[in-house]
């Protein structure tokens, strides 16, 4: 099992392993540079937590994400407080 430290760590070990997107979400959508996606046509396969090292508040998540035309990437949120709440709802929603 690889050891991941990082947020970027892993987000470039997706990136080669074909997740090559860099989702973020705007006006209720996931996107890219190209496309838009609402939460039914997405498929979270994966999420990882990280805990910064120095700062036990300082947490995020890298999720893992499929589209059901074939788009794959990631996008990144922090989680607990610092979590973006209309990213957590979609996110929510695609995964029920």
């Amino acid at each position: 099992m690889e050891a991941m430290n990082t947020v970027s760590q892993k987000v470039e070990t997706l990136k080669k392993a074909g997740y090559t997107e860099d989702f973020y979400f705007e006006k209720g959508l996931l996107k890219t540079e190209k496309k838009s996606f609402e939460s039914a046509t997405i498929t979270i396969e994966n999420e990882f937590r990280f805990e910064g090292k120095s700062n036990p508040d300082d947490l995020s998540i890298v999720y893992q994400i499929k589209a059901n035309d074939g788009t794959k990437g990631t996008i990144v949120d922090g989680f607990g407080p610092s979590a973006n709440e209309e990213l957590t709802k979609f996110l929510l929603e695609a995964e029920s």
